[in-house]
């Protein structure tokens, strides 16, 4: 990665933060609350294997990642791996869009790493 790009994770603190200033009249301590409400309630969602829609923003679902046979390359054993699931999130439209036209002013794409969602889980 170049210096002249800066990257940022967003953290939960982060939205904490964003509320405060939309809603001082509110302790900080029950916006964090609000936060962990809306997190916990997408994670329980996910672990009930069922899809959420945030409309503007996009969808989180499970998809059943196939177990399978393989040859371990060190100890010439057959291992298994079995079937796991994993989170999948698709953009929606109006975020799609957003991040598009950002991105057409930025010279040059980003290269992405190999895609790590692929292993088997540990």
């Amino acid at each position: 990665m170049g210096s002249e790009r800066q990257s940022h994770s967003v953290l939960k603190g982060d939205f904490v933060v964003r509320l405060q200033q939309d809603f001082s009249q509110h302790l900080k301590k029950d916006l964090e609350t609000a936060v962990d409400v809306v997190f916990d309630t997408m994670i329980s969602a996910l672990k009930e294997k069922r899809r959420i829609e945030i409309r503007g923003i996009g969808n989180f679902s499970l998809h059943v990642q196939k177990g399978r046979e393989f040859v371990n390359p060190k100890t010439g054993l057959l291992t298994i791996c079995p079937e796991s699931y994993r989170v999948v999130f698709k953009t929606g439209k109006d975020l799609k869009s957003l991040v598009s036209k950002e991105s057409r002013t930025n010279v040059r794409p980003e290269v992405s790493s190999p895609d790590k969602s692929r292993q088997c889980p540990k």
